[in-house]
């Protein structure tokens, strides 16, 4: 039997949203209750894949006509320091962006603290290899003994054309969590015209050129570790801590969300 953590402490962060460039004001909350949930306008929102919404280049939850935007690199922090049940209260419509990545995040949880209470917490075992196919993105599961998540990227004409990144996420947690969002520079501009990346800057995304980067990059595969963040926040919406390997190629918000429906319905079976 698994037993679930929680914060200590509350902490408060805020900060433009990625997207929208909002002001956006979060406060993470300890909670009894079993799992991760988010409060907005009274509506609670549970952080699972079935309340997830389409929505360009991030990950949204809806509920009751309310909806939150870019909770992904939160989840990813909370899932990544072991915190099982936590009660998110936002006031904006979007997640602040921070530093573009999870160390934010992952800083103020260490700082607060985590504590176990009663319960137990499902884990998701990968009980067979298996290859899925979910739109352009592949992804290869195994078993492990515990959670290793792996990104392979692919942009053709940029430093990013080829790169793989990954491992026991344990272990791994730093290059994880400092690793920023990015966009290929040919793009940004067309970004921010369709309305998105308002809250962008050099110091909170990774710009990819031809030949290297248009700013300064924290990893030398900065943009495959930034695709495993995403994939292990995504995936914090199966709701079970996970024991298996996930490798994601050509993945993205939509696939990894995808999966993670998926797999918290063919393998319910198997989250014990």
């Amino acid at each position: 039997m698994l037993t679930p953590n929680t914060l200590k402490t509350p902490f408060t962060l805020e900060g433009a949203g990625l997207h929208t460039g909002a002001r956006c004001r979060v406060e993470v909350r300890p909670c009894a209750c079993p799992g991760r949930s988010f409060v907005r306008d009274g509506v609670r929102i549970p952080a699972l894949a079935d309340y997830a919404v389409q929505s360009p280049r991030c990950t949204t939850l809806a509920h009751d006509d309310v909806s939150i935007g870019t909770v992904e690199h939160l989840l990813a922090a909370l899932m990544l320091a072991g915190v099982d049940n936590a009660e998110i209260h936002v006031d904006g419509p979007e997640i602040p962006a921070l530093d573009g990545c999870a160390s934010r995040w992952y800083a103020e949880i260490s700082t607060a603290g985590i504590c176990p209470v009663e319960g137990e917490v499902p884990l998701l075992r990968v009980p067979e290899a298996r290859w899925i196919t979910l739109g352009d993105s592949d992804f290869l599961l195994a078993p492990a003994a515990e959670f290793c998540a792996y990104a392979a990227v692919a942009f053709p004409g940029t430093v990013a054309a080829h790169l793989m990144a990954g491992g026991p996420v344990a272990a791994c947690c730093p290059q994880i969590v400092r690793a920023r969002t990015f966009a290929r520079e040919d793009e940004v501009r067309a970004l921010l015209a369709a309305g998105l990346g308002q809250g962008v800057t050099l110091d909170t995304a990774v710009v990819l050129t031809a030949d290297g980067y248009l700013n300064e990059h924290v990893w030398p595969r900065e943009p495959a570790w930034h695709k495993v963040l995403d994939l292990v926040g995504d995936l914090a919406l199966v709701g079970a801590r996970i024991a298996g390997r996930v490798l994601a190629v050509r993945g993205g918000h939509r696939s990894h969300v995808a999966l993670a429906k998926q797999l918290r319905g063919e393998w319910v079976m198997h989250i014990t």
